[in-house]
């Protein structure tokens, strides 16, 4: 129940009791929430309280306001493992989902940006992979990917949409990734993804940065956009341990005002 005493906000504590109850699966996806007085009376607390709840529940994307019939237990969040499979299509089928990819443009950047040539060792032909990944037919998530062409040089008549990228390369060229560093950061997204991403431009998302080794070498540049109301990213740590990782986590903290 609520605390009174607690210098911990009321509103925040029922935040908190009602977010588990969405985690633990009381309150199941695509359900009604109850109503506001409904609320009110369990807890025996303000309307405005229980708005203020309610509100930051939404905002994290837990729960969403349907005009005129209510609100809902929203769709589950789409894991994606930092230290699991790198494709995110074999990610989301295993955790029972229905993903799709779609490629938006693919071919040899004639562009690339200087950053991504200096990571690569490479001044020209990349190739580029750009697409959105789907969950249930709703966009989640744009993926960018950066490889020099010689390491597949017949990427060009793949039918990527029906193959798994990273299967293919390891499985055709033989590409055995050691490790990776990644970079996470919250943005707000721009007119051009928000149109991909089927809505509104800046919401609230993460970027992600991860670069892919051979050993030494750097062979694969992968940028993803995510809608932060659709997803989490999910990874183990092992502390006070001499043992070594196939992952090297670098996260970048930084915040932003919204």
């Amino acid at each position: 129940m609520l605390d009174e005493k607690s210098v911990i906000p009321l509103y925040y504590q029922l935040k908190e009791i009602l977010k588990e109850k969405i985690k633990e699966g009381s309150w199941k996806e695509g359900e009604k929430v109850p109503s506001e007085r409904e609320i009110m009376e369990t807890y025996n607390i303000s309307r405005a309280t229980v708005r203020k709840a309610l509100s930051d529940l939404m905002v994290e994307g837990l729960i969403e306001r349907k005009q005129g019939v209510g609100t809902f237990v929203a769709k589950r969040k789409v894991f994606d493992d930092l230290t699991g499979d790198l494709s995110f299509l074999q990610q989301a089928k295993k955790q029972g989902l229905q993903p799709k990819y779609k490629v938006i443009d693919q071919g040899i950047e004639k562009d690339t940006p200087e950053r991504i040539k200096n990571i690569l060792e490479e001044s020209n032909n990349i190739y580029r992979l750009f697409g959105v990944f789907s969950i249930d037919k709703e966009p989640i998530m744009l993926s960018t990917i950066y490889i020099p062409l010689k390491l597949i040089p017949n990427i060009l008549s793949v039918d990527i949409e029906n193959t798994i990228f990273y299967e293919y390369i390891k499985n055709e060229y033989n590409i055995n990734f050691t490790h990776s560093t990644l970079e996470i950061e919250p943005i707000l997204i721009n007119n051009f993804e928000a149109n991909h991403l089927n809505t509104h431009p800046g919401k609230p998302s993460l970027l992600s940065e991860r670069v892919l080794f051979v050993e030494k070498k750097a062979k694969l540049v992968q940028k993803r956009i995510i809608l932060g109301d659709r997803c989490k990213y999910f990874f183990t740590l092992k502390q006070n341990t001499v043992e070594s990782t196939n992952y090297t986590l670098q996260l970048k903290l930084d915040s932003y005002n919204g």
